[in-house]
């Protein structure tokens, strides 16, 4: 046998072993995600609620879910008119709330996310639903912990997310909103080529529409 002959073999073990032990490594991060998934959600819903209510609390100034839940639902241009009279009266303030509370949560948030991903894979709405049998609420949904990420963690973030997508850790159109976000919001393409379509409403108005998403 040539040098060159055992030197392809070798790599082509080498290759193998590899991918082998990426598929147990996969098929492990699936049963820890099935078997931690109560300590999964519980860990999420906090850090979400969190998230939530910080946000919340910077335009509404009251952590009150009920108080805000009915603003939301006031005609639009009654809702900017209660904004307006919201509005922190200091600019200093507003920017030293999210210096020092808003971008701190974030971090910690994002740090947690990228750990929990290593550990159990992406812990997509879509994939906890496979698994949790309680209640969640409407709203809860863990992408918006990476759509907050800061801006330092959007490349190794994106690079994450496809390796998760690959790994059907997310759907398509997770990916595609998630990824229209780590990209500044600038390219609707990021979700057209990841399951949306633009799609006519009632009125004839075309509207973006997640309609391919496995």
């Amino acid at each position: 046998m040539t040098k060159k002959v055992l030197m392809l073999l070798t790599v082509m073990l080498l290759m193998s072993t590899k991918s082998f032990c990426q598929q147990i490594t996969k098929q492990e991060k699936e049963i820890n995600f099935e078997k931690d998934i109560d300590l999964i959600v519980e860990e999420l819903v906090f850090m979400y609620d969190t998230d939530q209510a910080l946000r919340e609390y910077t335009l509404f100034k009251t952590y009150n879910k009920a108080i805000t839940d009915s603003i939301e639902r006031l005609p639009h241009e009654e809702m900017r008119s209660y904004l307006k009279l919201k509005k922190f009266k200091s600019d200093d303030l507003a920017k030293r709330i999210n210096k020092e509370y808003l971008l701190p949560i974030d971090e910690l948030n994002t740090k947690r996310i990228i750990d929990m991903t290593s550990k159990y894979g992406f812990p997509s709405l879509s994939r906890i639903k496979k698994y949790y049998k309680g209640i969640l609420d409407e709203e809860f949904n863990p992408y918006i912990l990476i759509v907050h990420a800061p801006k330092k963690y959007w490349e190794e973030l994106k690079t994450l997310l496809h390796e998760e997508l690959d790994a059907k850790h997310l759907s398509r159109c997770e990916y595609g909103h998630i990824l229209w976000h780590l990209n500044g919001r600038k390219d609707i393409n990021d979700m057209l080529n990841n399951g949306f379509k633009m799609i006519p409403n009632e009125d004839g108005q075309e509207v973006l529409t997640a309609v391919d998403c496995e």
